[in-house]
């Protein structure tokens, strides 16, 4: 990993050899060549356990359906071509976009703030054209205005601070570069959903004990909540307090281990902020932003916008 890529997140001074900083003399750990900018103890250990445990759930190559890289590219509307080209991903859990993303041979920065890097590093660490480590989205240690293309899925909503994050994600884009984001979306309909009844209890619990829980009785609430989906559709499928993806031509068992995964992943996280597509729209105004999009997606709300060409 070079370490002339990266600066302090503190001092934004570039960082000197042993990811020692040359002004305030702290030093950051590159553990199996994955450096850290953010202490083992934080907010997000759920996430670090549901995608260690869950490492090639999602990917499209374990799947074998393109899942991930058709939600990707519908959203982004990127080329899938993009050598020359630099990505910053947040928020990367364990590689899903990632797997797409170093195919389109752009050299690509991606970081989460758990320790779903190890199971990232894992899946997709082979790759010459990843640059890959933990750090906090609202201290990124990377040279801002960089950027050709940022990118973050799924990710804004869990952050203590929305658009905070999305500030400072928008502040590493280049002029002429883009950033694109989804985020929970945030309206009546979404707010009846049970993990907001139950979370005010599940968030407090440890998250191994809520995983052996989740885990335990997802496999048996999967039919009927498929059922539910049959005669209602979408809104039928919020009756259960499950979620589960018969309708995406998953394997009865693929289906199930993500219907595990995602469960848990309602109901862990400490924070789960919804947004409107208006509070996003205002988002990239505020960052100085041309042609913006922002709209009810069927992952939440997408944002879109470009920094303004110098």
């Amino acid at each position: 990993m070079p370490v002339e890529d990266f600066v302090c997140p503190a001092c934004r001074v570039p960082l000197g050899e042993a990811f020692r900083c040359p002004a305030c003399q702290a030093t950051y750990a590159n553990p199996g060549g994955i450096p850290r900018f953010v202490p083992a103890d934080n907010y997000s250990a759920s996430f670090g356990l549901q995608w260690n445990r869950h490492r090639r759930t999602q990917l499209d190559s374990t799947v074998g359906q393109p899942i991930s890289e058709k939600r990707l590219f519908d959203t982004t509307l990127w080329p899938r071509e993009m050598r020359g080209a630099r990505i910053l991903e947040a928020g990367s859990g364990a590689g899903r976009f990632t797997e797409v993303l170093v195919r389109t041979g752009a050299t690509l920065y991606s970081f989460d703030y758990s320790s779903a890097v190890d199971a990232n590093a894992a899946n997709n660490g082979g790759h010459a054209n990843l640059r890959l480590f933990q750090a906090d989205i609202f201290a990124i240690p990377l040279r801002e205005q960089w950027f050709d293309h940022v990118l973050c899925l799924g990710v804004l909503q869990h952050t203590p601070d929305p658009k905070r994050a999305f500030l400072s994600l928008a502040r590493h884009v280049k002029p002429g570069g883009d950033l694109v984001i989804d985020v929970y979306r945030r309206s009546l309909a979404a707010r009846l959903q049970w993990k907001y009844v139950l979370r005010p209890l599940t968030r407090r619990m440890e998250a191994a004990r809520l995983y052996s829980i989740v885990s335990t009785l997802t496999p048996a609430l999967v039919a009927p909540t498929r059922w539910l989906r049959r005669l209602g559709g979408r809104a039928g499928a919020r009756l259960s307090p499950i979620v589960e993806y018969s309708h995406m031509g998953l394997t009865p068992e693929q289906n199930v281990q993500w219907a595990i995964l995602d469960t848990f992943d309602m109901y862990a996280p400490a924070y789960d902020v919804p947004q409107s597509a208006a509070d996003v729209r205002s988002w990239y105004a505020d960052a100085g932003f041309v042609d913006v999009q922002a709209f009810n997606g069927y992952n939440g709300v997408i944002g879109r916008g470009r920094r303004p060409a110098t």
